[in-house]
């Protein structure tokens, strides 16, 4: 064994031909010596690498007040199952959140050969192979979120001295890459079906009309006000203002692992909305129409409703009704009325083949495409009725941005023509606005917006 100088440790050539490196650490363990590592590699240079790294990553654990062993044998994907129990799961994110993220993993990285190496194993290009791969089997939203994950979990290791460079934070994806990309996929998206049409509209309005399916007017009312699926789902009665034609959007409904630990099962419970803060919406005389319907099959076949819900379940129980409900009977009723949800097969890493088409939440796409895509259009009420977060007026409630919101072109006035019922309150008007008093409270920034946003409204 040849005496290396200061930090290099001590390192000799095996029998086999590979190298084995030996450092002693400036702290003493536990049984009042010095801590040794020891590594072994294919050349002398990796070894001291090696063994250089693992001695600083105990080293910074010592630190801690932790005296954690090394495993050499542990994967990438023990660490991501560490990183996200540890670090990502005590950010505050919701119980759904963190459920989704697993499902999101499982679904998306510990089925990928880099979730198995270990971390002496890692390197850039193992990064790129795993972030193109990923991209090329699913749609970049689904990609997303594996890949950023993966990119915060490498910045962790790193920190942690556990891989000797932050190999992930600057890799690139082919679609990321100029001129590169994956053409058969990119022109593959560009033939799917993202949202319904106008024909289907007409034939989910007609089957509400002939009583075809308990989740036809679900479907309009999503249309009609765009809401998402699990918003119109856990509506209350109590959110529904007739007298200023209003919804509340005040929760949603989600899934959780119960006590928020995936070893267990799963619990259905309420949530804030997406963007975190409630909302309030106009109610068109369509929307109207449908809750109106609602109510009164309720009481007409709702045994129970102990959350005094808008539309419960009319099972006994009468509890909230499922999206994974609502999901089944959206895909039987297309398939009765003759609505194509566009449905192709993916075949998964594990091999297993699964069926991909439309579904709920493009119900919600499909009522923004409209809003967005009529003449006129305004993006910033638009967002405010959908829920939208990106724009900074989008929660302030006033009069004029409801009178703003009855301008919205919805399904029953752009696809099916249905003539407007006088609705039972008065229109707001201009002389109630009062410009000064809405943006008191608000910065310059967001004031100046605010104000040319009412002044489009109200010219």
């Amino acid at each position: 064994m040849t005496k290396r100088k200061d930090g290099e440790g001590s390192v000799r050539q095996l029998p086999d031909g590979s190298w084995e490196c030996l450092m002693q650490s400036k702290y003493i363990n536990e049984n009042a010596r010095p801590k040794r590592i020891k590594r072994k590699a294919a050349t002398e240079q990796e070894a001291i690498k090696s063994c250089r790294l693992a001695l600083k990553a105990w080293e910074k654990e010592f630190e801690r007040g932790r005296n954690t062993k090394i495993d050499k044998t542990r994967t990438l994907g023990s660490y991501m199952e560490e990183y996200v129990d540890k670090v990502v799961k005590n950010r505050g994110i919701t119980g759904s959140t963190y459920k989704s993220y697993i499902y999101t993993l499982n679904a998306n990285f510990y089925n990928y050969k880099i979730s198995k190496l270990q971390l002496h194993m890692l390197n850039t290009v193992e990064f790129e192979l795993y972030f193109d791969t990923v991209t090329h089997d699913k749609s970049r939203k689904t990609a997303s979120v594996p890949i950023q994950l993966c990119k915060q979990l490498s910045t962790w290791l790193y920190g942690k001295s556990l891989i000797p460079e932050d190999y992930a934070r600057f890799v690139e994806t082919k679609h990321e890459k100029r001129n590169e990309y994956f053409r058969d996929k990119e022109n593959a998206d560009k033939n799917r079906k993202q949202i319904f049409s106008d024909e289907d509209i007409v034939k989910f309005y007609n089957s509400y009309k002939n009583n075809l399916s308990e989740y036809s007017c679900v479907i309009l009312l999503q249309l009609e006000t765009m809401m998402r699926g699990g918003e119109v789902l856990n509506l209350h009665i109590e959110d529904i203002d007739f007298d200023n034609n209003t919804i509340t959007v005040r929760s949603t409904i989600a899934e959780r692992f119960i006590d928020n630990d995936k070893t267990k099962g799963l619990e259905k419970y309420e949530k804030v909305p997406k963007g975190g803060k409630e909302r309030v919406i106009y109610m068109s005389p369509f929307a109207r129409e449908l809750v109106l319907y609602m109510l009164e099959q309720t009481k007409l076949k709702s045994r129970h409703n102990p959350d005094n819900l808008l539309y419960p379940s009319f099972l006994k129980h009468g509890k909230a009704r499922s999206m994974e409900a609502y999901e089944m009977q959206l895909k039987a009723l297309c398939n009765k009325i003759g609505v194509d949800r566009d449905v192709r097969q993916r075949k998964q890493p594990s091999g297993k083949v699964i069926n991909e088409g439309l579904n709920t939440h493009a119900l919600w796409h499909t009522a923004i495409t409209i809003a967005n895509t009529s003449r006129n259009a305004n993006v910033v009420v638009n967002a405010l009725q959908a829920g939208h977060t990106a724009i900074r007026t989008e929660n302030i409630y006033t009069h004029s941005n409801l009178k703003a919101q009855e301008q919205i072109e919805t399904a029953s006035k752009a696809v099916l023509n249905l003539k407007p019922e006088k609705a039972l309150s008065e229109p707001y008007m201009k002389s109630e606005v009062n410009i000064d008093k809405e943006s008191e409270s608000m910065s310059g920034q967001d004031k100046e917006l605010y104000e040319m946003y009412l002044k489009l409204q109200f010219p």
